[in-house]
């Protein structure tokens, strides 16, 4: 057997030696350029060209290689940014499954948050500085130091909004409504108001939902006796002037009105469907927690519908058929009237069951909404919706109840209208 082995053909050696191999010839050539004399032309003239192109390319491939290489930099700064901006503590929060509500009790000092509510960030010995310079969203000033908590502003803007966060305030005794405090920024506000020591009026269209989420919170039993849930579609007026008179006849204060509640795309029957069967379940199949955040609703609610006159409840619609407060004794079933052609339709796939969002609502499938249609494409019944919603509601309000507010003799009033451009309908 001949065990003697050939040598590896050119293609096989790694690169570096052949590039080796290529240079020692190179430099030869150069010690005697004779030796190209001893070439074809077309070799001469391919090794001339090559060389010349390798030392000093094409402007086009240049600014290409050049381009390339700036985003390659780019490129890695960005990676390099990332790495540190995902190690602060809101984009921890945002990882979560589910989102968790802020930790509410003050930070003795910065970095001492509680870890099981994802703001345990600890300090770090020496300020961590993107490799990126940042503009701070809310001042407009370039940043390179990194907070431990917000990705997104500069140092004295994080600092100042991480106090904010945490701070409170002695609530003791006085009584506020929140609109739309089912979820999110609403659900966290009445959070903060209760933990103050506030009476809070939440309403919602889903009031025994809304009523688990707050029954769910591991410091309910602190305030749980100071809360009460009414069901209410904001978009239906004579409802909202119902409401209105219910609370100027059985409530003594009023010291801070939040209207929170907005709509900014109109959701689909479906997209609320699987509430339905929690919200007109028979109430003795509450849970007993839940009755009584529920308890001054279900009871103005039993009352209009069976169609009781002793009660000082719902004025505005005494002596008038029930149908006329249907926004209030059924806000939960008027989501799931259709309005517009395309809800007649069977859309389940658009919103598949049992997968919800990191808020826990229902996941929308749908790739187009009115955020990305034409004037002309807009329904007016969703134009209309949102006017009822984030304007005349919140004005009715405001007008009905203002004599509420000034029963008590404190000056320090106040009403919120939230307010945001992806409320703006024009």
């Amino acid at each position: 057997m001949n065990t003697t082995a050939l040598p590896p053909a050119d293609d096989d050696l790694p690169l570096t030696d052949r590039l080796r191999t290529a240079l020692d010839l190179l430099e030869a050539i150069e010690a005697d350029r004779s030796v190209l004399d001893t070439l074809p032309e077309a070799d001469r003239v391919r090794l001339h060209q090559v060389v010349a192109k390798v030392y000093h390319p094409e402007p086009k491939a240049r600014r290409a290689k050049l381009k390339q290489q700036a985003k390659a930099r780019h490129q890695e700064k960005v990676a390099k940014s990332e790495a540190l901006l995902a190690q602060t503590g809101i984009r921890a929060l945002r990882r979560k499954p589910v989102f968790s509500t802020p930790n509410y009790f003050p930070p003795h000092a910065a970095g001492l948050h509680d870890a099981s509510n994802g703001e345990n960030a600890a300090p770090t010995p020496e300020p961590v500085h993107s490799p990126e310079l940042r503009h701070c969203y809310v001042c407009k000033q370039k940043f390179t130091q990194l907070h431990h908590f917000y990705d997104q502003m500069c140092p004295a803007c994080a600092e100042l909004n991480f106090v904010k966060r945490t701070e409170t305030a002695d609530l003791t005794g006085r009584v506020a409504l929140l609109t739309g405090g089912r979820v999110k920024i609403g659900y966290q506000a009445g959070l903060k108001l209760l933990r103050a020591g506030a009476e809070l009026i939440v309403t919602t269209r889903f009031p025994r939902d809304s009523a688990a989420r707050y029954a769910e919170e591991p410091d309910f039993g602190v305030w749980g006796h100071r809360l009460q849930v009414y069901g209410l579609d904001l978009r239906h007026t004579p409802s909202v002037e119902a409401f209105c008179n219910e609370l100027l006849a059985t409530r003594s204060r009023l010291d801070f009105i939040i209207n929170n509640a907005c709509q900014t795309v109109r959701r689909p029957p479906q997209f609320y469907a699987h509430m339905m069967a929690g919200e007109t379940a028979a109430l003795h199949e509450v849970p007993e927690t839940l009755r009584k955040l529920i308890g001054d609703y279900e009871g103005l609610r039993s009352a209009e519908l069976l169609g009781t006159t002793a009660s000082a409840a719902l004025p505005v619609v005494q002596g008038r058929d029930f149908n006329a407060a249907n926004g209030l004794t059924r806000a939960a079933e008027l989501s799931q009237v259709p309005l517009l052609e395309d809800e007649l339709v069977a859309q389940q796939h658009l919103f598949p069951d049992g997968r919800l969002d990191q808020d826990l609502q229902q996941v929308d499938l749908r790739g187009r909404n009115s955020w990305r249609m034409l004037m002309a494409e807009v329904p007016s019944v969703e134009l209309l919706e949102t006017q009822l919603v984030n304007a005349i509601a919140p004005f009715i309000i405001n007008a009905r109840l203002k004599p509420l507010m000034l029963r008590s003799p404190e000056r320090d009033k106040h009403i919120v209208n939230v307010s945001a451009m992806e409320g703006q309908f024009y």
